[in-house]
């Protein structure tokens, strides 16, 4: 009988170091030692089937492409890349054989990330939770206004107005082509818009014109959608928010999908982010007409869709 377990033994050993050596190599490059990627990391260790190898960029172009030689030499089974330095080199230095998945990069479009052999997890929704939170905390908006400089971001207000219409909400472009405009823009815009709701634009994003947003949303006691945390703490009413753990989760099963189900990335389309959290300015929502009340039913918004919630004076 004891012979006969050790026979057993010795047929499963080789058995269980060969499903060990298959285990697919991943590397995942951050493009800098942030709080938000290491987080992004966590969640991708946490559902990947695989072996991670974590690798952190040096702040310049050049070491970049040097790394990404060296890994294209490893030839792993794919590369995670997080933040645009990571993202943009991985593009351009891989070839065809290793797939690349990206994350953590504002305005993808700009870098050319679409394409064979690569996708993603964008930064923004497709406005669709923004407005709902919107309608949960100021039930008689109607009008919301986009400041946005069209030769960027005029693709997202057409995005928005297709999502607002479902949800008996009309979109009022605000075109400012240059920071320097997006003052007169929002003077013109004075009781023409029942709320703001900020767009990943590279003019509207510039930290001058998010400050004359909020100073407009406040004066005009509208909401203000934000795009990040940061801009809710610095006076935007609410916001919805990728979490970064979330999005390495999502970045995972996306990867194990590339890897054991022999997907192409090229032919699936950059992913809008599953995990978001909620965060809200108590002073901002105390000018929409009481804090209790519309921080009350943000909160239910977000309990019934499992958001996390962050909460600034």
């Amino acid at each position: 009988m004891r012979r006969c377990g050790w026979l057993w033994l010795a047929l499963l050993l080789p058995l269980l170091a060969s499903a060990q050596q298959a285990r697919p190599k991943v590397v995942v490059v951050k493009s800098a030692a942030l709080a938000p990627y290491a987080g992004v990391v966590a969640g991708f260790s946490a559902e990947l089937h695989g072996e991670v190898v974590e690798v952190t960029l040096e702040d310049s172009a050049p070491a970049a492409a040097r790394a990404f030689q060296r890994i294209a030499a490893q030839k792993p089974a794919l590369v995670l890349a997080i933040g645009p330095l990571a993202a943009n080199t991985a593009r351009r230095s891989l070839g065809a054989e290793v797939p690349v998945l990206f994350a953590m990069v504002p305005y993808y479009e700009r870098y050319g990330l679409e394409g064979p052999n690569i996708t993603g997890i964008a930064l923004t929704s497709d406005f669709r939770p923004e407005l709902a939170a919107l309608k949960a905390a100021a039930p008689s908006a109607k009008r919301v206004g986009i400041l946005h400089d069209p030769r960027f971001s005029a693709g997202l207000v057409e995005a928005a107005q297709s999502a607002a219409a479902s949800l008996g909400l009309s979109i009022v472009p605000l075109e400012a082509e240059g920071q320097a405009k997006a003052d007169k823009v929002l003077v013109g815009a004075k009781d023409k818009v029942d709320a703001l709701l900020m767009v990943a634009d590279k003019t509207v994003g510039n930290a001058a014109v998010v400050q004359e947003l909020i100073a407009f949303a406040s004066a005009q006691r509208v909401p203000l959608v934000g795009l990040t945390p940061n801009q809710v703490r610095e006076g935007a009413t609410l916001a919805l928010a990728p979490s970064p753990t979330a999005i390495g989760q999502q970045a995972g099963r996306l990867a194990n999908r590339i890897i054991h189900e022999k997907v192409d990335p090229g032919a699936l389309a950059v992913a809008q982010p599953e995990g978001l959290d909620l965060a809200v300015n108590l002073s901002a929502a105390s000018k929409l007409g009481g804090s209790k009340d519309v921080v009350l039913e943000l909160l239910r918004f977000a309990a019934k869709r499992d958001f996390p919630v962050r909460v600034y004076e």
